[in-house]
Order: structure tokens, then C-alpha cells, then sequence
């Protein structure tokens, strides 16, 4: 394939805004040809400082030839509808996270991508994010020694939107939950690419925001298949900034990614390094970083596209994430462990 990858864009919401239209309108590599909303308005204006055709009906990309791949910008419940008619008319999918709101959906996406020889994947931003590689990095060197314990934490201001009830965000028919399958996809992907398989998990979840549906403070925890301990907590009603915070605990050190602190991400070897050391290629952006990594998922499949090799975000591993989301409801709803 030469030129740019054509994309079609469904959904010109908050998100696509702030993240992805910062990849087309960069244009290396990729262009948006279509964009569609429900909004006719906010069509319009985004096709106009795109160079794109505008439309307020999604269908009407399924049969439009210069569509080559679709981004999908929707609410959680029409992830797998959508992306199951883009893939049968035989266009490459990249679809916000969570894959969808039911594993069995997400594998048969997978699946059926693979069997017409589409490419197709969650747009998982947790893998372009330069603090998340370079401790991958330093893990893969031996600089902690063996992982112990892996804590994640995922922060955000969701008062507003989860206190509206006409909004999705609130809304079990919308979301399919809270913070366990928003937040924590993107955390169940993190430990899947960087630490392997769950082992077993325990969930807990609460809602503070009354008229809400969904949780919106959760703690999943357990043991990974390669014996370290993990914990994942998520919580829509911090007053703060969206922050995220990793910890991986090893037997020789200690790494810390926080997206508030400077540096962002450091490396503790020992104990008695109280000071620690920065890790590379890891800038302060607290205002950038997580729209540039959208941005970059986006730009990394249609590289994938263009020449036609294996998406960064492997599909299974997107899969994955709403499996163990699926089993962290379980045992929300049981009280129980289960084991994977």
C-alpha cells in the first residue's frame, strides 16, 4: 500500500477532540476522508478543518471506497455492533477501548478480522506512553530483579458527567460498568503487555455519585501467572486532574510512574536509594501526554495498514482486558476470588 491510510472517524466527541484529531491533523501517514456524528454541527466543523466530507449516518461509510479503515469513537455498548459491520464490509477497525462490553464479542472481533485478513485492534494509548516503555525497558535489564508487585492507579474528575443521567457514562446500557471496565482496561492491558497472564482476582467496587448506575471506585487484586502480586484500584471522583501511577516492586529496586510527579517515571535501586534516578526519554507533560499517546495509537495502525505487519497492540491482548474485566465482575457480584 503507498500514500496515506484513508480513515473514516465515527464519533467527534470529547475524546476524538482532545486526542484523536490530533493524528490527522499531523497527516503522516494516515488522512480522515469522512468524519460522522450525530451532531450535524460538530460534523461539519471537524470535516472543515480536516479537508474532509462530513455525514451524521455511519452506514454510509460501509460502502464508500476511498474508506480503507474506520476509527471508532463511541459509546462502550456500540463498540462490537459497529466494528462487526465495518469488518464485514471488509475494512480495518481501530476502536476506543474497552474492545467491547463482553468477552465472547471481543473474541469473535478478533476472529473475524483475522479470517478476512483485516487488520483490527483496540486503540490502547497504555502503549505508547514513554514512561510505560521505559520501564518495560529497565524491568527487561534486570534493574529491579524479579517483579513482586505490580500497583496500578487510574484517577479522574467523572462528577459531572456520571451525575447526568442522560449522558452514557452513567449508564449501565451505555458503559456496561464503571471504573472496572473504563479505567481498568487500560490497566489489565498494561499487566498483560508488560507482566503476562492473571492468575486469579478478587474485586471490590463502591459509588459515591448517587444517580449513577455504575461504580465509580473500584480495587481488583491478585496474583499474575508468574507468581508477582497485583493490585489495580480506579476512581472516578478524584477532584484532581486524570493521573495515572504505576508501581512495580521488585527483589533488587523499585520503579514509580507517575504522570503528576518530575520526572515522570523513576527508578529506585535498592534500599537505601532514597533519591532514585530518572528513567530516559521520559519528559514532563502533564497537560500532553495522554492525547499524544492516542494520537500515536492511531498513527501506529495505520503503519500497521500501510505496511501490512502486526499492530502494535496485539488484538488478543485487547481482548484479554475485557476477559479479566468480565471475571472482576464476577467477583464483585459473588464476593468471591476466581480464578482464571
Amino acid at each position: 500500500m503507498t500514500g496515506s491510510v484513508r480513515f473514516g472517524v465515527v464519533g467527534l466527541g470529547e475524546i476524538y477532540q482532545l486526542a484523536h484529531h490530533l493524528a490527522y491533523q499531523r497527516a503522516d501517514g494516515l488522512e480522515a476522508v469522512v468524519v460522522c456524528d450525530l451532531d450535524e454541527d460538530v460534523a461539519a466543523r471537524t470535516a472543515e478543518s480536516l479537508g474532509a466530507e462530513a455525514c451524521t449516518d455511519y452506514r454510509r461509510l460501509l460502502e464508500d471506497e476511498r474508506v480503507q479503515a474506520v476509527d471508532l469513537v463511541l459509546p462502550h455498548n456500540m463498540h462490537y455492533e459497529v466494528a462487526r459491520e465495518f469488518l464485514e464490509a471488509g475494512k480495518h477497525v481501530l476502536i476506543e477501548k474497552p474492545m467491547t462490553v463482553d468477552a465472547a464479542h471481543a473474541r469473535e472481533l478478533v476472529d473475524l478480522a483475522a479470517g478476512k485478513g483485516l487488520k483490527f485492534t483496540v486503540n490502547e494509548n497504555t502503549r505508547f506512553i514513554p514512561a510505560y516503555q521505559a520501564a518495560l525497558d529497565a524491568i527487561n535489564r534486570g534493574e529491579i530483579g524479579d517483579v513482586t508487585l505490580v500497583r496500578t492507579l487510574i484517577s479522574g474528575n467523572e462528577f459531572e458527567r456520571l451525575g447526568d443521567p442522560k449522558l452514557w457514562k452513567g449508564r449501565q446500557d451505555g458503559s456496561g460498568g464503571g471504573t472496572i471496565i473504563d479505567a481498568g482496561a487500560h490497566s489489565f492491558y498494561l499487566l498483560k503487555w508488560m507482566f503476562g497472564e492473571v492468575a486469579s482476582l478478587r474485586a471490590l467496587s463502591d459509588r459515591l455519585v448517587d444517580v449513577s448506575q455504575v461504580e465509580d471506585w473500584s480495587i481488583v487484586c491478585g496474583r499474575m501467572r508468574s507468581g508477582a502480586l497485583f493490585s489495580v484500584e480506579s476512581s472516578f471522583t478524584s477532584g484532581g486532574p486524570w493521573n495515572e501511577r504505576l508501581e512495580v516492586h521488585g527483589t533488587d529496586g523499585l520503579i514509580v510512574v507517575d504522570q503528576h510527579q518530575n520526572p515522570p517515571a523513576m527508578l529506585f535501586r535498592g534500599k537505601r536509594d532514597h533519591e532514585g534516578s530518572p528513567l530516559p526519554g521520559t519528559a514532563y507533560e502533564p497537560r500532553t501526554w495522554k492525547y499524544n499517546s492516542i494520537a500515536a495509537g492511531i498513527e501506529s495502525f495505520a503503519r500497521s495498514i500501510a505496511n501490512d505487519e502486526p499492530a502494535d497492540v496485539a488484538p488478543e491482548d485487547g481482548a484479554y482486558a475485557v476477559r479479566v474485566i468480565e471475571l472482576a465482575y464476577e467477583s464483585v457480584a459473588t464476593g468471591s476470588p476466581v480464578t482464571l
